[in-house]
């Protein structure tokens, strides 16, 4: 017996090609995966809140590294995680091909002359979401380095603020994969 190019599929009253079909069942599949990962994460403690994957795992990740602990709601406003000394930190994470891509992390409200947090760390991932680097900046050289009015603020990553020493590289892995430390402003491997 010969199919029929269109079947009716699970939405009720829609007919489908075969093809379309077959991708519907597929995207179905995968949001099922997408959804079990999810709820496996949020059991993790990884993800705290429905926003996008790679700003809680960004969280998560930074606050596992340094010992911080992470703010009792995940969307605290002004902060995401504190140290044993009391310090807030803010954590944004920027999805990167490799480390020398420009890119912004913005801040929704920054306030020149109101200190919400005292350090901020960047978290640079790769689009598979593998940790590249990690930069801890004080708010002072936020406030210096940064552009932009309260509610458009952004630290702009590039060479000249890459190479300010007042930001600190964490964790800076090198094309090869090999982990560079930033010890009293010399690379260490």
């Amino acid at each position: 017996m010969e199919r029929d190019s269109t079947s009716r599929s699970d939405v009720v009253g829609v007919y489908l090609s075969m093809a379309a079909r077959d991708r519907l069942v597929q995207a179905q599949r995968s949001i099922r995966s997408y959804t079990a990962a999810r709820d496996e994460l949020k059991g993790l403690g990884v993800l705290r809140s429905e926003r996008n994957l790679q700003g809680d795992y960004a969280e998560w990740l930074a606050a596992e590294l340094l010992g911080l602990r992470l703010a009792a709601s995940g969307v605290q406003k002004g902060y995401d995680a504190t140290d044993s000394d009391g310090r807030r930190y803010q954590i944004k994470a920027r999805i990167v091909p490799h480390l020398r891509q420009h890119s912004s992390f913005n801040f929704r409200e920054f306030d020149p002359t109101r200190k919400s947090f005292d350090i901020f760390l960047g978290v640079f991932l790769s689009p598979a979401l593998d940790l590249l680097g990690l930069i801890r900046v004080s708010w002072e050289a936020v406030r210096d380095l940064g552009v932009g009015p309260i509610h458009d603020f952004r630290f702009r990553w590039h060479g000249v603020i890459a190479s300010d020493s007042r930001v600190e590289k964490l964790i800076w892995l090198d094309r090869s994969g090999v982990e560079l430390h930033l010890e009293n402003g010399h690379e260490s491997v």
